[in-house]
């Protein structure tokens, strides 16, 4: 079998492209969810500083085809703090990235994953507060997390949804923050030696399941119920996450 990118063979590079389709699928359709649909599988093929590197820089350019969708949607003045506060977590996520040992980035990846879908599971958004504090608090961290391990935006989503957001409204401002906070966070990768060529070659090759993921996601909003959609997600998610998390927790003992 030949060898590609990052030490792939084709087969794991197809499947790694399957697992960037179902991202972008369940982020187009939903507004959220990139990560945690895709990093639990990447994992058993990349290690976690690719896995994160990958999702969160080929995510900008579907950030801005959502936003393109739905921008006469966005409340702008009600995300511009939001993104502000998020701006200012890029640095601690960039630490993070490259100081953690890569079994322990694994284990806190799974970990967010399973709180953040637990959370989503049972709509606590009705227990959030609703106030600009909470939501650039929000920002903040879920920029440290998405920058640092690649999964958070449930907690974003949440926020947001205290605002009674429509659908629209809800994947405009959430693909608007992204853009801003990760294209950032993309900015330090660079700096910090992250973007290597390898990468840089998986990250072209993840470009084409990321435009079939927006364009099956259009096909899908005109015609499925989005809570039924969004419980087979949340289904999966635990599973691939626990499965992750146990791995990663027996390579350790």
């Amino acid at each position: 079998m030949d060898t590609l990118s990052v030490g792939l063979t084709m087969e794991q590079l197809l499947l790694v492209a399957a697992m960037v389709f179902a991202g972008a699928l369940v982020y187009c359709t939903v507004g959220f969810g990139i990560g945690v649909t895709s990093i639990p599988l990447l994992l058993l093929l990349l290690d976690s500083q690719t896995a994160v590197v990958l999702i969160n820089t080929v995510s900008l350019f579907m950030f801005g085809l959502v936003i393109w969708r739905n921008w006469e949607h966005i409340p702008v003045r009600e995300v511009l703090p939001v993104v502000i506060a998020g701006l200012a977590g890029v640095p601690v996520a960039i630490f993070i990235l490259t100081d953690t040992p890569d079994s322990l980035l694994r284990i806190v990846i799974a970990s967010l994953i399973l709180a953040l879908t637990i959370l989503a599971a049972f709509n606590t958004r009705r227990a959030l507060p609703e106030s600009t504090a909470f939501g650039m608090g929000a920002g903040f961290a879920v920029s440290v997390m998405v920058n640092a391990f690649g999964v958070g935006g449930a907690l974003l989503a949440l926020a947001l949804l205290t605002r009674r957001l429509s659908s629209h409204a809800l994947r405009g401002s959430l693909s608007l923050y992204f853009l801003a906070v990760e294209g950032a966070g993309v900015i330090g990768y660079g700096a910090a030696g992250l973007l290597t060529t390898a990468r840089l070659q998986l990250i072209g090759i993840a470009m084409i399941p990321v435009l079939l993921g927006f364009a099956v996601a259009l096909f899908i909003l005109r015609r499925i119920n989005e809570v039924m959609f969004r419980r087979l997600v949340i289904a999966a998610i635990i599973v691939t996450s626990l499965f992750v998390l146990i791995r990663e927790t027996m390579s350790l003992l």
